[in-house]
């Protein structure tokens, strides 16, 4: 009996994980006032890096939408415009004369999962999601950047950015966090982390960003 009921909390843990690492598709569409799809919409998603690009059909889609979260729907023609997608498991947005008249469930979109929107969301090149390094399943930060991130590896002790050239006797990439200097990705708890970008070309940075950066943002409360 003991085993059995160990089983069942093993099973319940395993997939309590699973269900938290799990991608969760929102899927939009942006349309006119006579239902056509308007392509090359920008959906931003408010206080992030994310975004998708609506293709042809005025379709989006985007992932692990925080609840209370606010789009922002931004195009030449249209003013930027703030959605809030409280409640919502999937949008269908009408837009009229530059702006947003309506905003509506899509129970068509819901059911379709990843399969009905071709366009994902968009990342700057070289930043990467903590969610993503959590979904690792690393605890260590250091861990899940050098599991996830390709060109960083660690060579004597020192966090390496490969192809940037050093004119130091150091090799270490400057590691801010917040925009705030740090000696070792060690101080930076995995769970706290809201994004990570590796910058080879830091020029900005001075003397200090010749070996590169990773430039981290931590979540707010």
């Amino acid at each position: 009996m003991k085993f059995y009921n160990l089983l069942c909390v093993a099973m319940f843990v395993a997939t309590t994980a699973f269900a938290q690492s799990a991608d969760v598709p929102f899927n939009g569409v942006v349309v006119d006032k006579q239902g056509v799809g308007i392509a090359r919409v920008k959906v931003s998603v408010e206080g992030s890096i994310k975004y998708a690009i609506t293709d042809k059909q005025g379709r989006f889609g985007l992932t692990n939408i925080a609840e209370g979260a606010k789009f922002i729907i931004s195009q030449k023609g249209i003013d930027n415009v703030t959605v809030d997608v409280a409640g919502y498991r999937s949008l269908k947005i009408v837009v009229d004369a530059g702006k947003v008249v309506e905003v509506q469930d899509s129970k068509e979109l819901e059911d379709a999962g990843f399969r009905f929107v071709k366009r994902r969301e968009i990342l700057p090149s070289g930043v990467v999601l903590g969610e993503d390094l959590r979904r690792t399943h690393q605890t260590d930060l250091e861990q899940a950047l050098l599991a996830r991130v390709p060109g960083l590896t660690k060579m004597n002790g020192e966090i390496v950015i490969r192809g940037v050239g050093s004119v130091n006797s150091s090799s270490q990439a400057l590691i801010l966090v917040d925009g705030s200097e740090v000696s070792s990705l060690s101080a930076v708890s995995i769970q706290e982390v809201e994004t990570v970008e590796v910058i080879k070309s830091a020029s900005s940075y001075g003397v200090r960003g010749a070996n590169g950066v990773i430039s981290i943002k931590l979540r707010t409360r």
